[in-house]
């Protein structure tokens, strides 16, 4: 998952059959606990909430990700025999292909504007339950009210943390800190830039949002991968959700 920047790894029971029975989300990383038995893939494993065949439409692939959140789906076939993964990221390939035109409106129209952040010196461990608590995976990083970088959980799977670190860091000891770890420069765009454009950034980076910043620096919302295909869907009249 560090080397690859993937959020899911499917699971399989054997090279042979490819039989999938399940996946592995990277914030699970996040929950290791450490202990002398090592942890293999089946203590991590979750049931997948979606599962696509090959034959399925990507519209509808598409809303049944949106439904239930998901940003990406092991394919496979009536067998359960893994053929894939589609991700929101190929989804919004096809759309900057096929569809760019559908995605003219300005982010401002559909950012959203309620964001949750953090400064600098903001402990890691407090990072770690904000991700948790409001299921985040990723957090900008403010000061001053413009925005500095951002906070993801590949930032923190990438230095080597893990639940015990920031458990430990919680009590006297104060531990890293958001300044120490955080990527930079964040990626930002203004308000009045075409959506097409934020998708093409997600794409291209390979991230899985864009924060939206005035000219100053000064921080005004968000576009995420799933904001771009809700909105893409509702450009051809089809309902997201």
């Amino acid at each position: 998952m560090r080397e690859q920047r993937v959020r899911m790894i499917p699971v399989v029971a054997d090279e042979r059959t490819m039989k999938l029975l399940g996946i592995i989300r990277r914030g699970a990383l996040l929950l290791a606990t450490g202990t002398k038995v090592e942890i293999t893939a089946k203590d991590l494993l979750e049931d997948q909430v979606v599962t696509l065949l090959p034959s399925g439409s990507i519209v509808e692939a598409a809303r049944q990700m949106l439904r239930v959140d998901e940003w990406y789906a092991p394919v496979t076939d009536e067998e359960r025999r893994l053929l894939g993964v589609l991700g929101l990221e190929d989804i919004i390939r096809y759309i900057l292909e096929k569809h760019m035109d559908k995605l003219q409106r300005p982010v401002s129209d559909v950012m959203e504007t309620k964001i949750v952040y953090v400064e600098p010196d903001t402990p890691i461990y407090k990072v770690w339950q904000m991700m948790l608590s409001r299921r985040l995976a990723a957090l900008p990083v403010i000061k001053n009210g413009k925005i500095i970088g951002v906070i993801a959980e590949h930032d923190l799977i990438t230095h080597g943390f893990t639940r015990p670190d920031f458990e430990s860091s919680s009590g006297h000891r104060r531990g890293p800190t958001v300044g120490e770890v955080m990527s930079t420069p964040a990626v930002t765009i203004e308000p009045d830039t075409p959506l097409s454009e934020a998708a093409r950034l997600i794409v291209e980076r390979d991230i899985g949002r864009i924060y939206v910043a005035d000219s100053s620096g000064m921080l005004q919302g968000v576009v995420d991968r799933s904001d771009v295909v809700a909105a893409w869907l509702k450009a051809m009249g089809i309902r997201p959700l």
